[in-house]
């Protein structure tokens, strides 16, 4: 096993992990939940941006009206959980899980089914973990560039990852996601691999839970010349945010991708749920490469970009010096 690298640099490519990760789920919302891979493709068309898909100048996704620079829900969780780990020393499940009511219920947005669930079950008087509902969807691998930025290199983020996925999802197939998808940001965070290696390093017998080994290994690393769109749509056929296809998918973008906006343009264009796929693949990337990969002009399409570098270090704060 490699060995760690110094604090500074697991810092650097932490605070990487995180605002890569919200600025890739910001530059897709506009695109976000289109299930249909050809539609994306005519409206890139339209306004000439094939090459260049991230911040569509006309916010098109199906289900909400966001404005443009805005987060998608699921970065809203993921900024949800950065909130919380910026402000406190340690990230528990009954506190997060307030934390997450308190957040749903003032949201001005589009609430998710696990959200709603979650708020309705405080409301009758259910605590951590039963109020959490019982699903295994993208939310617990979207919280895992907050999760590894604090806890990465040490004996707790396994627990971590699960109490924050419980504090949602009160799943066991969800908890077995989100610690794999952290154990494989963990290496390129903290043990310096590149994107591929630390895909490779998950296949290998015994680094992560066999059952989820099993669901990735079945279409990773891939086939050789298939497209991110085809791989999501023909191959793996999960668009969705259904998990373990969620991740397969986030995986395979990063696997066969040159970058990281390479990756982001990649899984734009391919459709479905491409932004809870993107906060954990963008998050792989921009910690491989550091923040020097994340566009300027990209950043300053993000009103709040300001608030989520204050955060990221307030919770990077935290760790060990």
């Amino acid at each position: 096993m490699a060995a760690p690298l110094a604090m500074p640099a697991v810092k650097a490519r932490a605070r990487a992990a995180v605002l890569g990760s919200l600025l890739a789920d910001a530059a897709t919302m506009p695109l976000h939940w289109i299930y249909d891979a050809g539609k994306v493709q005519s409206l890139l068309e339209s306004k000439a941006k094939q090459a260049q898909p991230e911040f569509y100048p006309e916010p098109s996704c199906p289900f909400y009206s966001y404005a443009l620079g805005r987060l998608s829900p699921y970065g809203d969780e993921e900024y949800a959980l950065l909130q919380y780990g910026a402000t406190h020393a340690d990230i528990d499940g009954p506190g997060l899980m307030q934390h997450l009511v308190e957040f749903f219920g003032a949201y001005d947005g589009r609430l998710n089914g696990t959200a709603k669930h979650l708020v309705e079950a405080w409301g009758a008087g259910q605590r951590f973990p039963e109020a959490a509902a019982d699903d295994s969807q993208a939310h617990a691998i979207v919280k895992v560039p907050v999760l590894v930025a604090r806890y990465g290199g040490t004996a707790q983020l396994a627990s971590r990852v699960e109490a924050a996925v419980r504090a949602q999802q009160n799943s066991e197939a969800s908890v077995a996601q989100g610690q794999a998808a952290a154990a494989i940001l963990e290496r390129v965070v903290v043990h310096g691999a590149c994107v591929a290696e630390a895909i490779d390093w998950a296949l290998q017998p015994g680094n992560i839970a066999p059952e989820v080994q099993a669901q990735l290994a079945e279409h990773l690393p891939g086939p050789d010349g298939v497209s991110v769109t085809d791989m999501v749509w023909n191959v793996t056929k999960a668009p969705s945010c259904a998990l373990p296809g969620a991740l397969v998918n986030a995986l395979y973008c990063a696997r066969v991708s040159s970058g990281y906006a390479d990756s982001v343009r990649a899984n734009i264009a391919a459709a479905g749920d491409n932004c809870s796929r993107i906060l954990f693949g963008g998050a792989l990337w921009a910690a491989a490469e550091g923040e020097g990969a994340l566009p300027a002009e990209w950043k300053a399409q993000v009103p709040q970009w300001a608030e989520l570098e204050r955060l990221t270090d307030e919770l990077l704060s935290h760790r060990e010096a």
